[in-house]
């Protein structure tokens, strides 16, 4: 059996499958053309979920939470309703392909049940990467840019490993 974490977003899905002893087994990004129809990205999401269905049997399966408040002049009305609906194409499909309903866990939850504090004014990003990366070393490897910075995704990846160990933990408790 094994735990599926999910970090969903119109234009990059992060995919973490971990066992039941939090190793990782799959840890990818699925990346989608802003070109494609929400429908084509849900369709390319659904075929990635069907081919992990056959390789692993989550026993649940956790999706990060979409943002529900404005972030300070980043975030429009149009584009939070976009990713409202993507997530939840994408939660319906991992109840078709999967036959049990998603949980949504918090991303401030999920860190914070996990003990990651990010200090004002620091990069969230970065530090949950670090944190991902000094918990599995070896398992959770990634390239940087020409200019010292991990690749667009692994922040994903990262997000979906927090989502899935976070999951576990709030599961548990």
């Amino acid at each position: 059996m094994n735990i599926l974490g999910l970090d969903i977003s119109s234009s990059k899905i992060g995919i973490a499958v971990l066992d039941t002893a939090d190793n990782i087994l799959v840890s990818e990004t699925i990346r989608l053309k802003s070109s494609m129809p929400l429908e084509e990205r849900a369709l390319k999401f659904e075929t990635r979920m069907r081919e992990i269905e056959k390789h692993y049997t989550p026993m649940c399966v956790f999706v990060e939470q979409p943002a529900l408040m404005f972030k300070g002049g980043k975030t429009t009305a149009q584009t939070m309703a976009k990713l409202q609906r993507f997530n939840g194409m994408c939660c319906y499909i991992v109840y078709s392909v999967f036959d049990m309903v998603p949980t949504l866990i918090n991303p401030r939850s999920a860190r914070s049940k996990l003990g990651i504090k990010v200090p004002k004014g620091s990069d969230s990003k970065k530090v949950i990467i670090e944190w991902v990366k000094s918990k599995y070393k070896e398992q959770f490897i990634f390239e940087l840019t020409h200019h010292g910075n991990p690749r667009p995704g692994t922040d994903d990846r990262a997000d979906a490993i927090i989502t899935a160990l976070a999951g576990t933990e709030l599961d548990n408790s």
